[in-house]
Parts: structure tokens; sequence; C-alpha cells
């Protein structure tokens, strides 16, 4: 299997994820979970004025630029409209915000209304365009306040309360990726990488950032995985959360090892959890790790390394799977020792396993089929180093 020789095969690029991106969970692994009534919610309502948010946010308690809320920027004219109807007392929609665990608030639903209501009191634009209340138009808040005529308008403004629904700590992920895409659904849909990469904003995104750009990465990948959707951070954050479990070094908030049981949205949440609480040393040789991995799995099998074969003329695109696993695989190899040869022979006989292929492609996020993966690449190493030794 090293490095493909029908370079002029048709491919298909992307990833090949078994669906387990979307929002939707695989009948068999919600089965082995509690029933979605029993899952702990709170949703606690509360009023703030919009004085007391701009505060907050200007305070970082307040997270309004998460990457998922990408899309859709308000012009000039929405931007004016809104502030009109506030100051006519017009009422305003909820807006939902979900608490981490370190008490900072993520914006579910809401942004473009607190973006344009922290710009105003920022002075950072003027009223356009207004069809009732022309007699603003131009104006910036601090015009507004140097009128004698319209000065009370920005009073009107800060004081304005706002009902915000905030998703409080610690809801299972399941059920706040639920929240996530109920209340979003007149937007851009969001797929579980996206709500959780809003959800844990910091060492953990960053991390995930840096590992995408690597040209390692886009080498040992062929630059075959799309950045849409985060699919290509996704895939990274399964194998470094994969690695880390079977080397027992990913822990809980209490120290202890965490252990995975079918629910791939609480197993990445703690994943990124434990990023975001690794010291600037640890994370470092993370990406380390990363980085020597994938060249050494390009320097294997060059950038098909992570394609299941296909029998046909068609390439299958990147196999999420496989590449978890194989991540792993690499990564155990960190000795030296073993030549790039044995690697790939190890991995040609591991894709000839029927029950390590049925692993990699059937209900693949079951504790049952990723033991059986994990187990059969762990096992194969073993082979190759005792083989090595004697």
């Amino acid at each position: 299997m090293c490095k493909y020789e029908d370079k002029k095969t048709e491919e298909i690029n992307d990833l090949e994820d078994y669906n387990t991106v979307e929002v939707e969970k695989e009948e068999s692994q919600i089965e082995s979970q509690e029933d979605y009534p029993n899952l702990s919610i709170k949703i606690e309502q509360v009023q703030y004025s919009i004085f007391e948010l701009k505060r907050k946010y200007d305070r970082n308690l307040i997270c309004i630029d998460p990457d998922f809320q990408r899309l859709d920027v308000w012009g000039s004219r929405q931007k004016s409209e809104l502030i009109e109807s506030v100051i006519m007392g017009i009422p305003l929609p909820l807006i939902y915000l979900a608490e981490n665990a370190d008490g900072k608030l993520i914006v579910v639903d809401g942004r473009q209304r607190l973006n344009t209501f922290f710009e105003f009191l920022d002075n950072k634009f003027k009223l356009r365009n207004l069809k009732i209340l022309k007699q603003v138009n131009g104006m910036n808040l601090q015009e507004l306040s140097n009128n004698i005529h319209y000065s009370r308008y920005v009073t009107m403004i800060e004081d304005t309360q706002l009902v915000i629904q905030i998703i409080k700590y610690p809801t299972k992920d399941r059920v706040r990726f639920d929240i996530f895409d109920r209340v979003n659904r007149g937007g851009t849909p969001l797929n579980k990488q996206e709500m959780r990469n809003a959800l844990y904003q910091g060492n953990a995104t960053n991390l995930l950032n840096r590992l995408a750009a690597m040209d390692s990465f886009k080498n040992a990948t062929g630059n075959a995985i799309s950045t849409k959707h985060m699919k290509d951070k996704y895939i990274i954050l399964r194998a470094l959360c994969f690695y880390l479990l079977y080397t027992g070094e990913m822990l809980d908030s209490e120290k202890k090892k965490i252990e995975y049981r079918s629910d791939m949205e609480e197993f990445l949440g703690e994943g990124m959890q434990f990023f975001n609480v690794m010291s600037s040393e640890q994370l470092q040789n993370l990406e380390r790790l990363f980085d020597q991995t994938m060249e050494r799995a390009y320097e294997c099998l060059g950038e098909d390394g992570f394609r299941i074969p296909s029998k046909g003329k068609l390439k299958r695109p990147i196999s999420m799977t496989l590449f978890e696993t194989l991540f792993y695989y690499y990564a155990l190899f960190d000795d030296g020792n073993i030549s790039y040869g044995e690697m790939a022979r190890g991995i040609d006989e591991l894709l000839l396993d029927e029950e390590y292929l049925r692993s990699l492609q059937h209900s693949v996020d079951s504790s049952t089929n990723v033991k059986i993966r994990f187990g059969k690449v762990f096992g194969k190493y073993k082979e190759i180093n005792n083989a090595q030794k004697n």
C-alpha cells in the first residue's frame, strides 16, 4: 500500500466522516445513553440592560464572536433600524447565551443584535435611512448625547432591558447542541464541531487552528479535507482525544482518567476542556507530536495514506476513522527504530483484516468498535516492535 501507484485514478476530496459530524445521532448511539428528558437541563431567564451587557462584554465575560457566528453580518440599515426600535420601545426577541465552566457566556442566538448595541455605544456607526425618527439620521451616540432635544434617547438605549435565556453549565453537550440547533434554524445550520468550537473557546480552539494550518497535516491528507464546517479540526480533535485516551493522559476536572462510553459529544467536549487547562509546555509538546506524526505518515504512505483502498476506479475520501487510528499507530513509533517500510507493511496487513475494516465503517462511535479498531492497531504495533527486538 506504500504510496498509491495509480495517480491518474479519480478521487473524491473531503472527508468520509460517516455522518458523525452532523447534528443528528445514530439510533444505536442514542440507545446507549439516558433518555433525553432525564438529562440535566438548566436554563435560567434573566434581564440585563444594554449598558450592563456592554460592561460584561468589555470585561471579556461575553464571547460575542466565536468562529461559528461568522455569516450574515448586518448592514447599516439593519443596525440603524434596531436602534430606532429600541428608542421606540418595540419589544425585542429573546437572546440565548450558553455558560461555560469558567462562567463566560457564549452567544448562541442574538449576536447581530448585541454587536449592534455595543458598536453604537462605542460610536462606531451613525444612524442611517430611518423612516420614523428621521430627525436623528446621521447621528452617533455621542452626537445624540450632545443634542439637547435627543439626549434622552441615549438613556433609553442604555436602560433598555433585554430578556436573556442562559443555558447553564454543566448542561450536557448533547442537550446544548440540540438547543443551538433549534434556536439557530433561521440562520446558517451548524454542525457539532462548530457548536463545540463556540462552547470551548481558548487553548483548545487555538490549538486546533494551529494544527489544521500545518503543512505536515495538509501534505499527509493531500490537502483534501475541506475547512468548511471545521471538518479538518473535527478529525484532528478526534485523533488527539483518542491518542490521549489510549495513552492514559486524558484527565477530567478531578484528575481522573477519562473513559469512553459511546458518547462522542461528551468525550470530545471533555477533550476540549482538557486542552483548555493544559500548560503552555504541554500544548507545545502535543503540537510537536502532531507535526512529527503527520510527517511520519506522509513519509510512509504519502498523501493517500488515510484513504481506505477502493477496488474501483474512484478513490474514496479521507477516512476519519482510519486517520484517528493510524495517527495513534504512527505516534507509537516515536523512537525511530522501525522503518517506514515495516510500518507500511503493518498497515497493509491491518487493511486485510475484515474486523478492523468493519470497525472503521460501521457504528463507528460505539465503544465496542472503537475498542476493536484501536486494539487492532496497538496489537499490530506490538507485533512489529517485538519482531524488531527479536
